[in-house]
């Protein structure tokens, strides 16, 4: 279905995924949708690698609140951002990585 097919993919941007994965891998990941949970550490380091790689879109979620340790642990955290919601101030910074995939909450 043309309407719900993604869109080319970018082989200068994605060359070294596409040797690896090779073009139907790549067009499949570029038709899902991810929902990550938890923007802890180890939470953000997916978000981030699955930004990268190019799929359709991106959704995360985390209830929350940045403390002092999680500037330690998560590289998208600043100080200003302690008392704030992990997910809400790490979107802006995870849909910086990659315009083609759409970031949300």
């Amino acid at each position: 279905d043309p309407a719900t097919a993604p869109a080319e993919i970018d082989e200068g941007l994605y060359s070294r995924q596409l040797y690896v994965l090779g073009h139907e891998a790549m067009r499949k990941m570029a038709g899902s949708t991810v929902l990550i949970s938890g923007m802890g550490g180890c939470g953000v380091e997916i978000a981030k690698n699955v930004c990268l790689s190019g799929v359709k879109s991106v959704t995360i979620h985390d209830p929350s609140s940045v403390s002092p340790a999680d500037l330690s642990s998560q590289f998208f955290l600043r100080e200003e951002d302690v008392g704030n919601n992990r997910a809400e101030v790490t979107l802006p910074r995870l849909a910086e990585l990659n315009s083609y995939v759409p970031v949300s909450i």
